[in-house]
C-alpha cells in the first residue's frame, strides 16, 4: 500500500472555518461644509507660497500697478499683500470671501476665452476657511467721485464672519492672512522652516516681477526689504532690478513671431549665467508663470548643446498665443496648462533659444554676477576680486576654474606643452593659464562642422554631406523593428554621410561615413552605437547622431600633437559658437587668471 502524499491535501480532511471579520456598513452622508471646505482649500493652498501666489494674482487681475507683500515666520503667522488696483465695493466683501464667487467668468463659454489669471472663485473661501483672513478694500469709484467714503473690512476666522468695519485707506485692498493652518494641525506638520517657506515665496515674487515689469513689486520679510522693483514697464530693467545685472554684456533679447501669430519674446542670459538649478528659467503664457513638460524640454534641448553637463541658464520668455489655444483649467493651482499646438510651440522654442544662446559670447570681459537676493545671506567662500565687494547672496560661487572662454582670447593662446598626451596647458596675453581638454575641443569643432554640413541636407535640391568611403564595409544585424525603423530613416542617413544599405533579411551594410570627420582607427568598431542613437525613438535623434559621430571620431587621449597642430585646433575652437563645452555638456577648459596664480605662488 503506497503511502500518501505528505505535500498533497487529504480529501477526507476537513478544514475549520475561520469566520471572517467585516466592518460595519456606514451610511453614506454628505460631508458637512466645515469639512468639505477644509478638504478643498487643501487643493488650493498648500502652503503659504500657495497664499501669496492667489493674493498677487488677484491684485494684478484687478489691475495694480504697485503690489507689496509683507511675510512673517515664512508666512505661518502673518502674510499681507496690498495693492492699488481697482478694490471690492462693501456689499461684495463677504461674497467674494464665499467658495465660487467671481467676477471673471460667468458662462461655461467664458473658460475658452480667459483673459485673467483667476477665474475659479476658491482662493478668498479657501485662505480664509484655514486661517484668519481680513480683507480690507475700498473701490476706485469712491475717489474718482471724490467721495470720502471709508474702506470697509471684514474678518473672516475658519470660514466664519467674525467682526466688520471701516477704516481709512485709498483705493485697493489689503488682505491680511494670520494663523495659517491653525485648524489644520496636520498640514502643519508638512509646513518646513520659516526660511525654507519665505524663500520659496521669494522665488515665486521673483517670477511675477519676471512676468510684469510694469507693475512695482515690494516684498518684506521679517521687516527687511529683499525684492523691490521699480514697475518701469522695461523687462531688461526689471531683470536688473531682480538679478543685479550688466544688462549689456549679459541679457540677450529674443523677439520671434511666426505666421500663426504666436509670438515669443523675452530675454536669455548670456551663458556666463548658466546656474545649476532651472529655478531661474521662467515661462509665461499669456501672463501667466506655466509648467509645461514638454515646453521646459524643448528649452532644454535648444540650450543643453551650449552649455556644461547640469547648467541651466536664466531665461525669461513670454509666450502670446489666441486665448481658445490654452486650457488653464487643469489644476486647482492653475500652474498646469494644455495647448492644443503643444508640438509647434516646442519646435519653435527649441529653435529660437539656440539660435540665440549660439550668438552669445563665452564671456565678456571681467562680468560677474552677484545673483538674486536670497532670504538668508551666507558668506561666500573663495578669493574677493580687487574693487569689488562679493555680494553675500544665496549663489552658487563660480570658481577661477571654471569659467568661460572669450573666443578672441582662445584664438590669442600660445601653446606651451601638452599635458599625459590630452591636455594642451596655453598662456594667455594677459598672463592667465589655460588647460584645454583636446578630445573634447576637436569633439565641439567636428559637430558643429557636422551640424553646419548637415542644415540643409536631405532638403529638396540640397547637396548631401560629403562623404568617405570606408575601406571594409560593416555589416551589422539588427531585430526586426530596428530593421525596419532604419530603413525609413536611411535617406536622412545618407544625406548626413552615413550610407548605409540594405543587406537581405534584418542584415544592413555601412559602406561610408561624414567624410570632414577624418580618419579613426575606432570609428568602424563604434558604427553599431551610432546605429543605434538612429534608432532612437526621439525628435532629436539626428542631433544625438552628429554628437555620436563626433565623439568617437575627435582625437584621443593619447595622441601626440605639435605645437602647430595645438595652435591650429585652439583656432578653430576659438570660431565654434559654444567652445567652453563639448557637445555633451562637460568642460572643454580651466582657466586660471594671472591675478590666482599670483595669490597662490605669492609673486
Amino acid at each position: 500500500m503506497s503511502r500518501p502524499d505528505p505535500f498533497m491535501p487529504d480529501p477526507t480532511h476537513q478544514a475549520p472555518s475561520v469566520p471572517i471579520s467585516l466592518p460595519p456598513r456606514l451610511p453614506i452622508r454628505q460631508l458637512p461644509a466645515e469639512v468639505a471646505e477644509r478638504i478643498a482649500a487643501g487643493e488650493v493652498i498648500e502652503r503659504p507660497a500657495s497664499v501669496v501666489k492667489e493674493l498677487v494674482e488677484n491684485a494684478l487681475d484687478a489691475g495694480a500697478r504697485e503690489i507689496r507683500v509683507e511675510i512673517r515666520d515664512g508666512g505661518l503667522r502673518l502674510i499681507r499683500v496690498s495693492d492699488d488696483g481697482q478694490g471690492i465695493p462693501e456689499e461684495d466683501l463677504e461674497r467674494a470671501c464665499a467658495r465660487h464667487s467671481t467676477s471673471k467668468i460667468v458662462r461655461v463659454e467664458d473658460l475658452e476665452h480667459l483673459q485673467t489669471l483667476g477665474f475659479r472663485g476658491e482662493a478668498l473661501a479657501s485662505i480664509a476657511a484655514v486661517s484668519e483672513l481680513t480683507l480690507l478694500s475700498r473701490p476706485i469709484e469712491s475717489e474718482e467721485r471724490g467721495q470720502e467714503e471709508p474702506a470697509a473690512w471684514i474678518t473672516v476666522r475658519g470660514g466664519e464672519l467674525v467682526q466688520r468695519g471701516h477704516r481709512a485707506r485709498p483705493h485697493g485692498t489689503t488682505v491680511t492672512v494670520r494663523e495659517l493652518f491653525y485648524n489644520v494641525p496636520a498640514r502643519l506638520k508638512f509646513m518646513r522652516s520659516a526660511r525654507s517657506e519665505a524663500g520659496q515665496i521669494l522665488q515665486l515674487l521673483n517670477h511675477y516681477a519676471a512676468g510684469y515689469p510694469s507693475v512695482r513689486f515690494n516684498l518684506s520679510i521679517e521687516e527687511q526689504s529683499l525684492l523691490q522693483t521699480s514697475g518701469s514697464g522695461d523687462l531688461a530693467i526689471a531683470l536688473a532690478e531682480l538679478y543685479r545685472l550688466p544688462l549689456a554684456e549679459l541679457l540677450i533679447p529674443i523677439e520671434v513671431t511666426d505666421e500663426e501669430g504666436i509670438r515669443i519674446f523675452g530675454y536669455v542670459g548670456n551663458r556666463v549665467l548658466a546656474q545649476p538649478n532651472r529655478q531661474h528659467v521662467m515661462l509665461f503664457i499669456n501672463g501667466r508663470p506655466v509648467q509645461v513638460r514638454a515646453l521646459q524640454e524643448a528649452l532644454e534641448a535648444g540650450y543643453r548643446p551650449l552649455l556644461a553637463k547640469g547648467r541651466h541658464p536664466l531665461l525669461v520668455l513670454h509666450l502670446q498665443l489666441p486665448a481658445q489655444e490654452v486650457d488653464a483649467n487643469v489644476h486647482p493651482a492653475k500652474t498646469e496648462v494644455r495647448l492644443r499646438r503643444e508640438r509647434e510651440l516646442a519646435t519653435l522654442l527649441t529653435r529660437s533659444v539656440r539660435a540665440v544662446l549660439e550668438r552669445s559670447p563665452a564671456l565678456p570681459a571681467e562680468s560677474t554676477w552677484p545673483g538674486p537676493p536670497s532670504v538668508y545671506q551666507p558668506r561666500l567662500p573663495g578669493p574677493r576680486r580687487r574693487g569689488l565687494r562679493v555680494l553675500e547672496a544665496g549663489e552658487h560661487y563660480r570658481g577661477e576654474g571654471s569659467l568661460p572662454t572669450p573666443a578672441e582670447v582662445l584664438a590669442a593662446l600660445r601653446p606651451l606643452a601638452q599635458l599625459q598626451q590630452a591636455v594642451i596647458l596655453a598662456e594667455a596675453p594677459d598672463g592667465s593659464l589655460y588647460l584645454i581638454d583636446q578630445h573634447r575641443a576637436h569633439e565641439r569643432i567636428l559637430y558643429e562642422y557636422l551640424r553646419g554640413q548637415s542644415a540643409g541636407a536631405g532638403s529638396e535640391g540640397a547637396e548631401n554631406l560629403a562623404a568617405r568611403l570606408l575601406l571594409e564595409p560593416v555589416v551589422l544585424e539588427l531585430k526586426g523593428w530596428q530593421a525596419e525603423l532604419l530603413e525609413q530613416r536611411l535617406p536622412i542617413l545618407a544625406s548626413l554621410g552615413l550610407d548605409c544599405e540594405h543587406f537581405g533579411g534584418h542584415s544592413f551594410l555601412v559602406r561610408s561615413v561624414p567624410e570632414g570627420i577624418g580618419d579613426s582607427e575606432q570609428l568602424a568598431a563604434h558604427l553599431r552605437e551610432l546605429v543605434e542613437i538612429a534608432l532612437e525613438d526621439s525628435e532629436d535623434w539626428k542631433d544625438h547622431l552628429l554628437i555620436g559621430l563626433a565623439c568617437r571620431s575627435a582625437l584621443r587621449r593619447g595622441r601626440i600633437l605639435s605645437q602647430g597642430e595645438q595652435q591650429d585646433l585652439l583656432h578653430r575652437l576659438a570660431q565654434t559658437a559654444a567652445p567652453a563645452v563639448c557637445p555633451h555638456g562637460s568642460p572643454v577648459l580651466l582657466h586660471y587668471s594671472r591675478a590666482f596664480l599670483s595669490e597662490k605662488f605669492e609673486w
